[in-house]
């Protein structure tokens, strides 16, 4: 796929005010939830997936484990079932569904320890799967809005070993002249509120 064809989101760039110049692939990825419930196709999918491979992790160990399950298969509705009734609602038109897991240890000097970064790791992956697909014009969605306990259930996961991170709806977004509600871009806190030279400063009002 070249540069050239990359299709970012002239509204969401408008729309964002960045305190420095950065690439607008950053600025056009949003999660909207209005999709056309069209397919994805395995090609699709695996690009993505393609994306998610060559993220950093620690030590290369690459923690990260997706399952998926498209629509139209006997997998898509136990997929579904996990949802939050919420999310349902406008999942149910997403091609495609993933439970991300992250692999919580491995074997150093023939003694297991834990990944430190398990969870870190396999968040990089999923934002290198999100970017991909924005750049591809797909509808790259994660969700927290789940029942974790069923899904362990489902998949057969023990906690002790794995642990599931989030879920991410994925489909075909419509034409900008076909969407029939318009979405809130959403903004972000200015850099100061997150980043400190040297020191912690707690600013989380709880």
């Amino acid at each position: 796929m070249s540069e050239s064809t990359y299709k970012y989101d002239a509204d969401a760039i408008q729309a964002r005010k960045p305190e420095r110049p950065i690439h607008p692939l950053l600025l056009s990825r949003t999660s909207p939830r209005e999709m056309t419930g069209q397919e994805v196709s395995d090609d699709e999918l695996r690009v993505m997936f393609e994306a998610a491979r060559w993220a950093p992790s620690h030590y290369n160990l690459q923690p990260w484990r997706f399952v998926y399950a498209k629509r139209n298969t006997t997998h898509w509705q136990p997929f579904m079932d996990l949802l939050w009734p919420l999310n349902q609602q406008w999942a149910q038109t997403a091609g495609a569904l993933v439970i991300v897991l992250s692999n919580k240890w491995w074997l150093y000097k023939g003694e297991k320890q834990l990944i430190p970064t398990h969870s870190y790791d396999t968040g990089a992956a999923w934002i290198s799967m999100a970017l991909e697909g924005t750049a591809r014009g797909l509808v790259v969605h994660g969700m927290g809005g789940f029942d974790y306990d069923k899904a362990y259930q489902l998949l057969g996961v023990i906690k002790d070993t794995h642990n599931i991170d989030a879920m991410i709806a994925i489909g075909k977004r419509p034409a900008k002249e076909d969407r029939k509600q318009q979405e809130a871009i959403s903004q972000r806190n200015p850099i100061d509120k997150f980043v400190f030279e040297g020191v912690f400063v707690n600013n989380d009002k709880i």
